[in-house]
């Protein structure tokens, strides 16, 4: 069946694209003037490291900058954002390098065949996961946040920090992400393989300077899901806002204006495709 209206059409190649609405991740672009890539391959080496006790290499990727030798990986993308037993589209994310040395991450660029650092303030110096990196095509700002939960969070909380950058990724703020997860569920036998990680997912939106995280799949419970967005309550403190509730399904698309957004509903009784005002 074809769906076609105004806020979804089909192109000449016969692809579902959005008309007064952007699609969520289908501008996503390297941004200008920023070069994510190293220029030469002997600006990141790798060196096989033998732990004592333990029979198996591990490879570990290094570059240098400052006199120091840095860990640099690219963002770990699986955990939270995979879905892979859902069969949900997956979130785009800018392909920087991220950097780890003493006690401190933050991003890597490539400008003039140099390493350059971004370093990311944070505000739980326990959680040193790698961030991932959204851009706002509307405000041309970006929105990095880590990638995982400080590893000694109890079961239904997340320590992690987030960092609103410019275009020329300079730290405008940082904040707490809220500490209750959504994203938690407890393993049930529903989940058997790999576990209930394997069937929920998290996709994060930045949309003119918001915040929206959308958690989606049949584990999590029906008051748990939906889209939420992250209300700025001062001093680096956050809170979840559930904007809309139920089994919404990636991708959304949003205005230009980053007002509306377009979803759609997955029911018993037959899916449709939704339009929330986020701005009433």
């Amino acid at each position: 069946m074809r769906i076609e209206n105004k806020y979804f059409v089909y192109d000449a190649n016969g692809k579902l694209t959005t008309s007064e609405f952007y699609a969520a991740d289908s501008a996503l672009k390297a941004p200008l003037r920023i070069r994510m890539t190293p220029s030469s391959s002997d600006q990141i080496w790798s060196e096989e490291v033998l732990h004592s006790g333990e029979v198996l290499l591990r490879t570990d990727q290094y570059m240098e900058t400052d006199g120091y030798k840095h860990r640099v990986r690219k963002p770990w993308l699986r955990g939270r954002f995979v879905g892979i037993n859902q069969g949900l589209p997956r979130g785009e994310y800018l392909d920087f390098y991220t950097y780890l040395h003493l006690g401190k991450i933050g991003l890597v660029t490539f400008p003039n065949a140099s390493a350059k650092k971004i370093e990311l303030p944070l505000q739980s110096v326990d959680n040193l996961s790698p961030p991932a990196v959204k851009r706002d095509s509307i405000s041309n700002d970006f929105l990095a946040f880590q990638t995982m939960c400080l590893r000694d969070d109890p079961d239904g909380a997340c320590t992690r920090t987030a960092w609103w950058l410019d275009a020329d990724l300079q730290v405008m703020s940082s904040f707490l992400l809220p500490n209750d997860d959504p994203f938690f569920t407890e393993e049930k036998f529903a989940c058997f393989s790999c576990g209930c990680g394997c069937y929920t997912q998290e996709d994060v939106y930045a949309v003119n300077g918001e915040a929206f995280f959308l958690y989606s799949a049949f584990p999590l419970p029906k008051s748990q899901r939906g889209l939420y967005r992250v209300a700025d309550l001062g001093a680096g403190r956050t809170e979840w806002v559930h904007e809309i509730k139920g089994r919404i399904e990636p991708p959304l698309a949003f205005s230009p204006s980053g007002c509306k957004v377009a979803y759609f509903r997955v029911s018993r009784f037959g899916d449709s495709l939704q339009v929330r005002n986020l701005c009433q």
